[in-house]
């Protein structure tokens, strides 16, 4: 080797106390150069091995406010590497507060949730930190704590909505019904999956994993289908 350095004779030579064969664990400045060498490839294969970022994922947000004084609903998204908050007004009808928010793939997303009177008066506010993968999202239910005596709201947030119908059927002890469900992601978009049916109340209905629904006893009550997390009720009627 050549050089500012010199040979490695001409360097082992003016370093008489360095020899290799006392220090084996010591390199020659060959060796060290070379090592040197390595070391930039190693350092630029490590800088391009960070996976570029995902697409966004997009929520629906869904509650039933109907037993709050809640006029609107506003959600924030937060995050370390957002670098401005994200704002949106889910909109309320009949009720019930429902829309899409979308937010970057990534982790620790906080969404933070603030319900509002007619008034503009701050009534109920929740969040929840979370990661968000691009496409389907499995459904997170945040819980709205009430600042001035409402109810709580659960909202949840998913990828999907399941509807199922008929939403209000009537059904005598004994009887049968057949539930069906419909599941739409987020665009509306019809998807394929298997949902998961429960009663609220056993003695009042059962429901098979088809949903089929049996009368049992004189009341009311839910029948839910849940699918990822998101779940879709009817509430069912049964008759002497």
């Amino acid at each position: 080797m050549h050089g500012l350095m010199g040979t490695e004779s001409e360097w082992l030579a003016s370093h008489p106390m360095i020899r290799p064969e006392r220090f084996p664990m010591i390199r020659t400045p060959l060796n060290l150069r070379h090592f040197a060498l390595a070391v930039v490839p190693l350092l630029v294969a490590c800088a391009g091995s960070v996976d570029p970022a995902q697409g966004p994922g997009t929520l629906i947000v869904r509650a039933d406010v109907s037993a709050a004084a809640v006029a609107t609903l506003v959600a924030e998204v937060t995050a370390p590497d957002i670098a401005s908050a994200l704002v949106f007004n889910i909109p309320i009808v009949a009720g019930v507060a429902s829309g899409t928010i979308t937010i970057p793939a990534g982790s620790n997303r906080t969404v933070t949730l603030r319900a509002y009177d007619a008034g503009a008066i701050l009534t109920h506010t929740g969040s929840a930190t979370f990661n968000i993968q691009s496409g389907a999202n499995a459904t997170v239910a945040i819980t709205l704590t009430p600042l001035t005596g409402d109810q709580a709201i659960v909202v949840t947030l998913g990828s999907f909505t399941i509807t199922v119908t008929p939403p209000s059927p009537s059904v005598g002890i004994g009887g049968t019904v057949q539930l069906a469900v419909a599941i739409t992601d987020w665009n509306g978009t019809p998807a394929n999956g298997t949902v998961s049916w429960a009663t609220q109340n056993p003695g009042i209905a059962t429901v098979d994993g088809t949903g089929l629904v049996t009368g049992a006893g004189v009341g009311s009550t839910k029948i839910a289908a849940t699918f990822h997390g998101a779940t879709g009720t009817a509430t069912v009627a049964v008759t002497p």
